[in-house]
This record gives structure tokens, C-alpha cells and sequence, in this order.
């Protein structure tokens, strides 16, 4: 099997790891949870913010939820987790109890933008338009063949509104602010005082998370793991969440 980018494809197992030296981040959907047909649907383990609780004791507070979801939503999700969040794919960050959101959020641009494809979306039957105060999602996961329509109909959208960046992720595109990431988040969280010198430790599952995955597996100790087919830069990789969650309690216990 292949080994793009120069690291490993997939390991079978992930080694020992010391949490009160890891930096700890955790994808949401498709990582932690399993994905679902809407973006409401997903169905969260009853013991998930419990294994979140003992992360975050675990890491001293180095836990941190990496997702494209709204900080609010992954939050209540998980049973009202208040700790670190890089949420809307770095558009917002909780950090300490102090969320930061981008100047863009809940700005009159981005509710016309949210308008638009909603008013798409409802004379499309089966594409579902998500808003969120950075920017807003169109899902075609449960009507793939409509693809071409929805990268028209954003791509269109992107031209038209300069301050955005159209992005593709599974079964989904979104229109979200120039230069978000969450690899930047990663990255900029990593310098700060409280992470400098702990072991990155990054699980996700997108095309979105690979810039992230790349840049962890290539740190020294980085520990990176796809979750999930398909190609990637990471240096481990688990089959699916279930997995994820074992392998959390795993390290919880060593």
C-alpha cells in the first residue's frame, strides 16, 4: 500500500501514551462520533462526556474538541463540555473559559449568505443547507447526484464574496472566512505557554483535517491518526470511532 506524503499509511497499533504530556485533539464527527445523514442526527455515546471529563483531567486541561461544528453545538452534544474548543474549523476558539470568534461571526454578510442557500436548498429536494455564525454548509449526503448543483451554486457564491473561501468536505461543501483552518488553530494553540513541549496528538477523519494530520505526524513525537479510508498524511490509523473511544480509554488507563 502507498505511503503519500512520506508517512507511514496505516499503522496497526498505536503506542503507549503518557496523556499528562499530550496535547490532546480530538475531531468531532466522523472521529469521536460516527457521521449521520443530517446534521442534527448524530447519535453521541451516553458515557462520551464522561471519557471528555477524564481527558481534560487527564491533560491538565490539554484537551481540546477540533471541529467544523459551531462551539455551542459540539458543547451541548457533549453534555455541556466547557473546555478548549477549535470550532467552525478555527473560526472560533474557547480557550479557558475566554471564546474568541472571528470578526466575521453573525455578520449581516454571512446571514445573506445563510439566506441564499437556504432558499436553495429548499427548491433542491435532499440538499440541507447548515448555517453557523462563520459562514454556512450545504449537505448533499443524502442526494450525492446533486453535487454538481451545489459546487455551482456555492462556487458561484464564492465569486461574488471575496472575504470567503469555498471548501469541500465529505458529502458537503462550505463557504467559510479566507485564511480559517484548523491546522492554523492547531498550530497557534501549540505556541502558547500551556502546550509548548507536550506531545501533539491529533485524530481526524476529513479531507479538512489532513493539512492538521500532515503537520502533527511531522513534529517530533507527533502522533497523528486518521480515522477511516482513504489516503493520508497521518502516521497511524484506527478503523472507525468506536475505535477512537477504546483507544482513549486505553491510554486513560495506563
Amino acid at each position: 500500500m502507498a505511503e503519500p506524503h512520506g508517512a507511514k499509511f496505516a499503522d496497526p497499533e498505536l503506542p503507549d501514551l503518557d496523556l499528562s504530556r499530550a496535547a490532546l485533539f480530538l475531531d468531532f464527527d466522523g472521529t469521536l462520533v460516527d457521521l449521520a445523514d443530517t446534521p442534527s442526527g448524530v447519535a453521541v455515546p451516553s458515557g462520551m462526556p464522561d471519557l471528555m471529563r477524564r481527558l481534560d483531567a487527564a491533560t491538565d486541561g490539554r484537551l481540546v474538541i477540533v471541529t467544523g461544528r459551531p462551539i455551542s453545538v459540539v458543547s451541548q452534544f457533549l453534555g455541556g463540555y466547557e473546555g478548549n474548543v477549535i470550532g467552525c474549523h478555527g473560526a472560533e476558539e474557547r480557550y479557558d473559559g475566554e471564546t474568541n470568534p472571528h470578526p466575521l461571526a453573525e455578520s449581516d454578510v454571512v446571514h445573506r449568505l445563510g439566506d441564499m442557500v437556504e432558499a436553495f436548498a429548499a427548491t433542491h429536494e435532499g440538499l440541507i443547507a447548515e448555517r453557523k455564525p462563520t459562514g454556512v454548509v450545504l449537505h448533499f449526503r443524502q442526494v450525492p447526484e446533486q453535487e454538481p448543483d451545489a459546487y455551482a451554486f456555492l462556487h458561484a457564491l464564492e465569486t461574488a464574496h471575496e472575504d470567503f473561501d469555498l471548501h469541500h468536505s465529505k458529502m458537503a461543501y462550505e463557504l467559510r472566512p479566507k485564511g480559517i483552518s484548523k491546522d492554523a488553530s492547531i498550530k497557534r494553540m501549540m505556541k502558547t505557554a500551556a502546550f509548548a513541549g507536550r506531545c501533539p496528538v491529533f485524530f481526524g477523519d476529513d479531507v479538512t483535517d489532513e493539512p492538521a494530520l500532515e503537520w502533527v505526524a511531522g513534529q517530533q513525537d507527533g502522533l497523528a491518526v486518521k480515522v477511516g479510508p482513504g489516503e493520508t498524511g497521518a502516521n497511524y490509523r484506527l478503523p472507525e470511532p468506536a475505535a477512537v473511544r477504546d483507544q482513549l480509554e486505553l491510554w486513560l488507563e495506563d
